[in-house]
């Protein structure tokens, strides 16, 4: 195995400053090395490239946009948190993905990021994937219905880099928007999550632990087995089948909210 910053750490640090330059050369760019993963002088082009944006992966500038399109709304709430979360489990990210990813989000809301230039590259070189990255772009400007202006302004332009028609957009616009309003995505609405917090009687923010008590307590309370012993009738049954169905929901979208197991 090679460690090519590590290689060339120590022969710069030599030159520059003799023994103590190459020691410190050579520590530098061990760090770099295993930062980058790199074990071999073939993987630095890759590497640098990446690093200095020249070749973005789609990850990244996506997490840079949905970003973007987050603070435009005004301030990033829990809610385009959340579906950053969800997306980051739909395209199943592991941990240093993830980490990549919200720093990447993070680095999308601050203006100096030149989050276009990224995008423009990326439709350059993986133009298959254009529409993917505007399709959840869509998603994260509807988090809260209706898409504020500068949202909607930004999307315009990127769809025009991504080379997307208008038809496109709206079709993008209006399925996540029917898909708000039909009530199948709960977990990324402030009124959902309150309500399931609501069903488990915890606030939002309670502690974990105090969530998994409450979830506990009311499965006991109402799961049909236990409630069979006691004689009830059927509707009886049923109903309490209904009741634990959205106990078990409610749990699961506070869960995922809170990024707990």
């Amino acid at each position: 195995m090679l460690w090519p910053v590590t290689v060339a750490g120590v022969l710069l640090g030599g030159v520059v400053a003799g023994v103590p330059g190459a020691v410190l050369g050579g520590v530098l760019g061990h760090a770099l090395d295993r930062h980058w993963g790199l074990r071999r002088w073939s993987e630095l082009p890759a590497q640098l490239a990446r690093w200095l944006g020249l070749k973005p992966e789609f990850h990244q500038v996506l997490f840079l946009c949905l970003g973007r399109v987050a603070k435009a709304h005004g301030r990033v709430t829990p809610e385009h948190l959340q579906l950053a979360r969800e997306l980051m489990r739909q395209y199943r990210l592991d941990e240093p993905q993830r980490l990549a990813a919200m720093e990447s989000f993070n680095r999308g809301k601050l203006p100096a990021t030149r989050v276009e230039r990224q995008l423009r590259r990326l439709c350059r070189q993986q133009p298959g994937r254009n529409a993917e990255l505007l399709d959840c772009c869509w998603r994260m400007a509807l988090v809260h219905r209706q898409p504020s202006v500068a949202s909607q302004q930004l999307l315009g332009r990127w769809a025009a880099l991504a080379g997307l028609s208008k038809a496109e957009q709206q079709r993008m616009r209006q399925r996540h928007q029917r898909h708000q309003s039909g009530g199948a995505a709960p977990a990324t609405t402030g009124g959902g999550l309150q309500q399931a917090a609501g069903i488990l009687g915890v606030e939002l923010n309670a502690e974990p632990a105090q969530i998994k008590r409450a979830y506990r307590r009311l499965l006991s309370r109402h799961h049909p087995d236990k409630l069979m012993a006691g004689g009830v009738s059927e509707a009886e049954l049923a109903a309490a089948s209904e009741q634990v169905h959205r106990i078990q929901q409610a749990y699961e979208k506070v869960k995922r909210y809170r990024g707990f197991r």
